[in-house]
């Protein structure tokens, strides 16, 4: 029987669900616990022609907040406000949400044949967290761009899956995840055209804004370096109880800000950390078995994530829609929905839940449990790609 018009109403109502929330529900509403309104503000000085990375530094990679400028400039067309550019900004988040729904389900169909696909589908379609996240973020952006990558290099496009990893990082870092998975399953001569390719697209979109931003951009590609941890281990070892949170908008025309320290200095050196993870990551690298084989290769990806999660000075919630369609593709089906579930609840405890109302001594109980989780998959996972 053929599946393609199963497949066709899991997007159909995917799409149309969200589409009807924005419908119904007020932009104040819809990204009450969301960064839509700091967005917002930003995208705002391109009316006084001041664009990021070029007149004031950008803790994002460039893509997405010069999108958002375009956004908000397209929204003057519809009379402009904050409620304009929410929806427009919606429906593009819808469309990459969509999308991404779209390449989880060849990506189901590739590794776990069409029943499986097609539940795996319709569970991925109820999920929480990337419904509510369509409103809070930009990160459905950072995910096509993972899952596009993915789709790309196991159906043989490695040079297009490298071009999708290049773009994807100057969305968010996260798609040169992909990087150490193409290296320890292809030749040497095939992963090095990858990473060239990758390197490419990634110079022709930093190159002209350093150009033409100087030290704007400058700073702004380097900004990360400095922030101080937030909602992970390392900011309880740092006594740091807070967001990721840098400050008010107008703080990105002051170069100083954007590498200085919000809270507290590291307590356990930078340099120490990464030799440990490093060390850690290579360990895993080097006795990964991948073979080419398919879900291996996406458990390996996810596992990437995971110890990336885990060395990361910082956590911000709307990270774990990253992870789950990995685990729905990689993990059997009832412990895929169970850490999903359980790992869902703990981050929407922290947030919005507990910290939106300044409970911030929550963290010493939302942060081990979390970090526990992570430490748990990272085992399940490596036993699915050790040798």
């Amino acid at each position: 029987m053929n599946r393609s018009p199963r497949f066709l109403l899991i997007l159909l109502l995917f799409a149309v669900l969200r589409l009807m929330m924005m419908a119904v529900f007020p932009a104040d509403n819809l990204t009450l616990f969301g960064d839509y309104a700091y967005y917002y503000e930003l995208a705002a000085y391109s009316d006084q022609g001041q664009l990021p990375f070029i007149h004031y530094w950008s803790e994002y990679p460039p893509l997405f907040p010069f999108l958002s400028v375009a956004i908000y400039q397209l929204g003057h067309l519809f009379g402009g406000g904050y409620h304009v550019y929410v929806y427009l900004t919606g429906l593009v988040m819808i469309g990459c949400n969509t999308a991404n729904l779209a390449l989880f389900l060849r990506l189901a169909r590739r590794l776990r044949g069409d029943d499986v696909a097609e539940r795996l589908g319709w569970i991925y379609a109820l999920l929480f967290v990337p419904l509510i996240y369509t409103w809070w973020n930009f990160d459905a952006l950072t995910l096509l761009s993972l899952l596009l990558a993915l789709e790309l290099l196991l159906s043989g496009h490695e040079r297009w899956s490298a071009a999708a990893v290049g773009l994807g990082a100057m969305v968010k870092l996260v798609p040169l995840l992909v990087l150490p998975a193409v290296v320890r399953s292809r030749p040497w001569r095939r992963w090095l055209v990858y990473g060239l390719i990758a390197a490419g697209v990634i110079a022709a979109i930093a190159l002209p804004l350093l150009l033409a931003g100087g030290q704007w951009a400058w700073t702004s590609f380097r900004s990360p370096g400095g922030w101080s941890s937030w909602q992970t281990v390392w900011a309880l070892i740092d006594g740091n109880l807070r967001t990721g949170l840098l400050g008010a908008p107008e703080l990105h025309f002051d170069l100083a800000r954007a590498t200085a320290p919000v809270g507290n200095p590291a307590r356990i050196p930078e340099p120490i950390r990464l030799l440990v993870f490093g060390v850690l990551g290579g360990i895993l690298f080097w006795k990964a078995e991948l073979r080419q084989q398919p879900r291996r290769t996406i458990a390996f990806v996810a596992l990437t994530l995971v110890v990336f999660f885990l060395w990361s000075k910082g956590w911000s919630p709307q990270w774990q829609s990253l992870l789950f369609p990995l685990l729905l593709l990689t993990l059997p089906l009832p412990r895929s929905v169970l850490f999903i579930l359980v790992f869902s609840m703990v981050n929407l405890a922290e947030w919005p839940v507990l910290l939106s109302r300044n409970l911030f001594q929550w963290l010493y109980v939302t942060v081990p449990l979390r970090t526990a989780l992570l430490a748990l998959l990272a085992v399940d996972l490596w036993r699915r790609v050790k040798s």
